[in-house]
């Protein structure tokens, strides 16, 4: 599968910038190795796969279900991934089958073996409806469009043609961690009551980091899987795609992080990366000042008119970026130039090149 649909500039990855986390409480000290799972709370389990990247793994969660078992999040597609779930069905389930598969999001480390694990189950994938047309729209791209549509938008946001040629080979990067994609799904929407073991999960949809996300809290057990919204340490890469030019993702996220403080700051915390914490307010506070500082700094640099590459050598001139990294800045720095262009602290206009720059 090439990177198109919800696989595009800036999608899946996670700026792994380190924000302030001193007043958090990390109840869990190790994570669980490959192959076993970690009880956090009652009837829900804990356990790793690991991602082929500088982000060395993924954090998925088996739920007790009565008679059954529920899976939130799949990891990558490869045989490794297949065997370490294999492992953990044959070690832990105790002869009781899944019943559902669930996703947080369309990001290939999320959904990557979400087709394996439903055929070998003969079971649903429980999913948002944006975030399941995202991963089909991907899967049934064309990449010789996929790569004019890349050309086009990185063109626009004054990408070098050197640069422009290494980050098309990018594209190749995550074929092979999405296997078949399931056909069907089961609807999930927001503020949707869904029933585990006795127990009621709510639904909670972000946006920003992508279409449709849903984050699942249990007031009973007062834990929400958080997925990529809620993460401790890093943040999740806010970008703004190529399908959508003129989109506003930094201002979604931002918005959708306030429902989040109607949940009690109590409850225990599972992301999809990094370890499960308390004290999810304080979070929420974190990741907002991070956005705002990051904001600052820019509209202190754009004085004189810089184009989106500037501004991304400005925001990331503490770190040595490779190609990936690069393309992943990039859609950050364009996601912040763009709220902040929507909330009129910046102006954008097009330069002799065609391609958009940004003054206060």
């Amino acid at each position: 599968m090439n990177i198109s649909g919800c696989y595009t500039a800036g999608f899946i990855y996670l700026i792994r910038i380190i924000t302030m986390t001193a007043n958090l409480n990390f109840p869990f000290s190790t994570a669980p190795e490959a192959g076993e799972i970690k009880k956090v709370a009652d009837g829900v389990f804990w356990l790793r796969m690991p991602l082929p990247f500088s982000l060395k793994h993924i954090n998925l969660w088996l739920l007790e279900d009565n008679d059954s078992w529920v899976i939130v999040d799949t990891g990558v597609c490869s045989d490794e991934t297949s065997a370490l779930w294999q492992q953990i069905f044959d070690k832990y389930l105790d002869g009781k089958p899944v019943s559902r598969v669930i996703a947080t999001h369309c990001h290939p480390d999320h959904i990557g073996s979400a087709g394996w694990l439903t055929e070998h189950w003969d079971v649903e994938l429980w999913i948002t409806q944006s975030e399941w047309q995202q991963a089909r729209m991907g899967a049934m791209s064309d990449p010789e469009t996929s790569s004019k549509l890349m050309e086009a938008h990185y063109k626009s946001l004054g990408v070098p043609g050197d640069a422009m040629k290494r980050m098309r080979r990018i594209q190749g990067f995550f074929k092979n961690m999405n296997g078949e994609f399931p056909l069907t799904y089961h609807r999930v929407m927001s503020d949707s009551e869904i029933m585990i073991n006795g127990r009621k999960w709510t639904v909670l949809i972000g946006h920003g980091h992508s279409p449709e996300h849903a984050s699942y809290y249990c007031e009973e057990l007062d834990v929400i899987i958080g997925g990529d919204m809620l993460l401790p340490k890093i943040t999740p890469a806010i970008s703004v795609s190529m399908e959508e030019p003129n989109g506003n993702p930094l201002q979604q996220f931002l918005d959708s992080l306030e429902q989040f403080y109607d949940i009690p700051d109590s409850v225990l915390v599972l992301p999809s990366h990094e370890l499960p914490y308390y004290n999810l307010h304080t979070r929420l506070d974190e990741l907002k000042a991070h956005h705002h500082e990051r904001c600052q700094l820019i509209v202190d640099n754009c004085e004189q008119s810089k184009s989106a590459m500037e501004v991304t050598d400005i925001m990331f001139a503490h770190r040595e970026l490779n190609d990936f990294d690069v393309l992943m800045a990039l859609g950050e720095a364009v996601a912040h130039l763009h709220m902040l262009m929507y909330n009129g602290r910046l102006k954008r206009f097009a330069n002799e090149q065609g391609s958009w720059e940004f003054i206060r």
